[in-house]
């Protein structure tokens, strides 16, 4: 019996682990996800694109603002930059029926303003398979169909995609003091 190298024993061995190794899985096998943020509103469920949100966070204390609109709680500091507090339930017409240690806050941020939206509780981050969208927003009560842009429906779940960018650039948030 002749005596193997070092380098001659690592080969064999090399060849004996590709011989008993599992192959990686493809590429095609992957699936694209989508991820955003999932929240409840007023009963309804809804995602938002992580892109358009720059934070979750509880709601801050706020300064109230005499002579604005009601929706408006306030202005509050984060991080010592101010940010408009605005009460989704209330820009909707209705109240929240839950408790304000629940209420999260959606921050938006744009060149100029730093907008927080109020939201009734976060769902957290939800991952969507890709070819789960469907342009059709499906069943949404008309006060929010202006602002949901598409869906997602997986396990029987339906998920409206409530666009924050769409929700900014409404007129009623552009002048948010109170006309007389």
């Amino acid at each position: 019996m002749s005596e193997l190298s070092p380098f001659e024993m690592l080969s064999e061995q090399a060849g004996k682990a590709r011989l008993n190794a599992i192959d990686l899985p493809s590429a095609q096998a992957t699936q694209t996800l989508s991820t955003g943020l999932g929240f409840n509103l007023l009963g309804q469920r809804f995602v938002t694109s992580m892109k358009e949100t720059c934070e979750l966070m509880r709601v801050p204390a706020a300064t109230r603002v005499p002579g604005v609109k009601s929706f408006v709680i306030g202005v509050g500091n984060v991080r010592g930059r101010l940010m408009v507090l605005v009460d989704l339930a209330l820009f909707f017409g209705q109240p929240s029926t839950l408790s304000g240690a629940q209420r999260r806050v959606l921050a938006v941020e744009d060149e100029e303003h730093l907008l927080g939206f109020i939201i009734d509780d976060s769902l957290g981050m939800q991952h969507f398979p890709s070819d789960a969208y469907s342009e059709d927003a499906g069943n949404v009560p008309e006060m929010f169909q202006k602002f949901v842009q598409g869906s997602y429906g997986v396990a029987g779940v339906h998920w409206p995609v409530m666009s924050l960018a769409t929700l900014s650039d409404d007129p009623r948030l552009g002048k948010l003091a109170v006309s007389y």
